[in-house]
């Protein structure tokens, strides 16, 4: 496990690889700041969104697509005005997007959460064509997303759960169908997540001090320990799996004086490509 970003995020999450760029996109969301770490440099640069920001995606048009507290929205270039797309409210009120992430079908997908109480949130789907599609309610806190190789499954995790889902996903459409448990987290709390190109899911571990390998079946295959213990989420470049992490909520930095930084380890295996927002 190397760290390729010594800093301190207080919540990074959402990384995803930028292929056109060669950088890993990612962000800190309660700084609001959207980051480009450039591995061949080793440089990292951010722009402030001016809220909090949950995640991030490359649009296949040009810029970023944020999921951001109060909605979703478009952005040219780093740093540029926002162009916004839809409102989204929570029931209460007081919660925000979280984890996201573009799939392979040009669909954007994101999920909100609520600080306090359960089953007000819910996961959404943005179309090409800007329209905004409620794929799951009773959600509390959505977060990882990943899709099989072949496109017939789609994973899914509200963190309070406990646990990761899956659901039958038709390619040509975006719709879902048939949710079952596919694992059940007795490590810290499931989080973001990656698959790749084996099929097998890499689940981030919020309170769990690492990042374990799931088969498609379910079965645990590998643990990767991390030194920190709010590992939030996870991407693939190539062979190379890029980890983001959190200081939010530590009370102790002793045996973790890394937390918040972004780590990276090599795989072995390669990841499912990055999907990019067709809008």
């Amino acid at each position: 496990m190397d760290v390729v970003l010594s800093t301190e995020a207080r919540l990074g999450e959402g990384p995803v690889w930028d292929a056109r760029s060669s950088t890993l996109r990612w962000v800190d969301i309660e700084r609001g700041e959207v980051h480009r770490f450039d591995p061949a440099s080793g440089t990292d640069t951010f722009f402030e969104v001016g809220e909090r920001v949950g995640t991030v995606a490359v649009r296949a048009a040009g810029g970023l697509v944020l999921a951001t507290q109060t909605g979703l929205y478009t952005c040219l270039d780093d740093g540029g005005r926002r162009t916004r797309l839809h409102e989204v409210d929570t029931d209460p009120p007081g919660g925000r997007f979280n984890d996201g992430k573009a799939d392979a079908w040009g669909r954007f997908w994101a999920g909100t959460m609520l600080d306090r109480t359960d089953g007000g949130a819910a996961l959404y789907r943005l179309d090409p064509d800007h329209s905004l599609h409620t794929m799951a309610t009773g959600v509390s806190v959505s977060n990882g997303l990943g899709w099989s190789p072949d496109g017939a499954t789609m994973y899914y995790t509200d963190t309070r759960t406990g646990g990761v889902d899956a659901f039958d996903h038709d390619p040509s459409t975006g719709d879902l169908a048939n949710r079952r448990r596919l694992v059940d987290v007795d490590r810290g709390w499931p989080d973001g997540m990656t698959v790749d190109s084996d099929g097998c899911l890499w689940v981030a571990l919020w309170d769990g001090w690492g990042v374990r390998r799931y088969a498609p079946d379910g079965r645990l295959l590998s643990t990767f320990e991390v030194p920190a213990q709010r590992v939030t989420s996870c991407a693939f470049a190539g062979t190379t799996l890029y980890l983001t992490t959190a200081r939010i909520g530590v009370r102790d930095f002793g045996d973790q004086p890394l937390a918040g930084s972004l780590f990276a380890l090599d795989a072995g295996v390669t990841g499912v490509p990055a999907g990019e927002w067709a809008g």
